[in-house]
């Protein structure tokens, strides 16, 4: 087994041809150094990613806050019989 640099690698294992990397990454054509682009590219889809699970776990917060006030009025309820 052969030693590969880690552009390399990118470019063979992660991106079978360079049109998709340069879809994903189109720094990567500009610049010459692939593999900072492309770290780049990650870091902000990861900071994307970050934000969409922040706003998810708000949500999910909200709901289940709904869910036990509703449980508390049904419970109200029942004991008003």
């Amino acid at each position: 087994m052969s030693l590969t640099t880690l552009e390399d690698y990118v470019k063979r294992e992660i991106f079978k041809t360079d049109k998709e990397l340069f879809d994903f990454c189109p720094a990567c054509d500009e610049t010459g150094n692939t593999v900072e682009a492309l770290m780049k590219g990650l870091f902000h889809e990861a900071k994307k990613l970050q934000k969409e699970r922040d706003e998810i776990l708000k949500i999910n917060r909200a709901v289940a806050k709904d869910i036990e006030e509703l449980k508390r009025l049904i419970n109200s309820i029942g004991n008003l019989s």
